[in-house]
């Protein structure tokens, strides 16, 4: 479970879901996990290296304390399963690895994951909103009529707006929830990673309704770099 500070892992016997292993890991980085800008209170940013740490750290934990009792073993484990913040997306290279774990970005607080509670993106989603409004209402039906600053879209035409050089860098992006399981399943391709459906709907606006994700149209009057994404 990553959550805002820390990810937590629990083993759970699934004949009758007792947790028999959990493990805490608090992310080193930033305030409390979270990048912060001095001048800017809207950002909210986070280290992917920690999510990888945590992951390590956190599940080798739990399975430690669970193997404490006599009837666990880890070859018994039947199944992982991952939840997190959203929207929480980061810039990923061609290798499906984040672009801020490169030295050359790590500085870059565009180039980190950027936490469901950063709102720097709030232009950018009015801006969503309004053309959609116009142009396909449809997309914004199943989301209250309203598209937020903490999703997928918003965030990224913001990094496209303000740092044009992490968007470019970037192969890919991937929410966090996609991100994590990605990183258990050993992908490498951008293109090969699963996107959840709840990520993938109100956040980045997919439904089979339209035939998935917002059209390239649609986007174009956004911006046309984020029709090419």
């Amino acid at each position: 479970d990553y959550g805002t500070n820390s990810v937590r892992a629990v083993v759970v016997d699934c004949r009758n879901g007792a947790a028999i292993g959990t493990s805490v890991f608090d992310y080193p980085s930033g305030d409390h996990g979270v990048l912060l800008h001095p001048r800017d209170p809207h950002l909210a940013r986070q280290n992917p290296a920690d999510y990888v740490e945590g992951l390590r750290v956190s599940v080798t934990g739990a399975l430690r304390e669970a193997a404490r009792r006599e009837a666990f073993s880890p070859e018994r484990v039947i199944g992982i399963g991952v939840d997190t913040t959203g929207s929480t997306p980061l810039p990923i290279d061609a290798n499906a690895k984040p672009l801020a774990i490169d030295p050359a970005w790590s500085s870059n607080l565009a180039a980190h994951a950027w936490l469901w509670k950063d709102h720097t993106s709030a232009e950018e989603a009015a801006r969503i909103t309004a053309i959609a409004a116009e142009h396909a209402p449809e997309y914004l039906a199943p989301i209250g009529g309203t598209y937020s600053s903490e999703w997928w879209w918003s965030k990224i035409w913001h990094c496209l707006n303000v740092a044009p050089d992490v968007f470019d860098a970037a192969d890919s992006w991937v929410e966090l929830a996609d991100f994590v399981p990605a990183v258990l399943a050993g992908v490498d391709d951008p293109r090969k990673i699963v996107r959840c459906i709840c990520a993938a709907g109100h956040k980045a606006m997919y439904s089979d309704s339209w035939g998935g994700l917002p059209s390239k149209e649609f986007l174009k009057r956004l911006d046309p770099k984020l029709a090419d994404l």
